[in-house]
């Protein structure tokens, strides 16, 4: 049977872990996220800013 001590720290640790996950979730919806809708204007901010680009491909019917 565990003992009081460790179902604290166990449940202390969880809460602490959970926090900081929240402040992380939070943190990510604050930033504002461009989507390019061209494939021309993704790769030129692309080569512009020295980073990848990610594609989806999708039929819109």
């Amino acid at each position: 049977m565990f003992s009081f001590t460790i179902v604290s720290r166990i449940s202390s640790t969880v809460m602490a872990l959970t926090a900081a996950l929240a402040l992380c979730a939070l943190e990510a919806a604050a930033t504002d996220i461009f989507w390019h809708s061209t494939y021309d204007s993704a790769m030129s901010e692309a080569k512009a800013t020295g980073k990848p680009i990610f594609l989806e491909f999708r039929c819109v019917p």
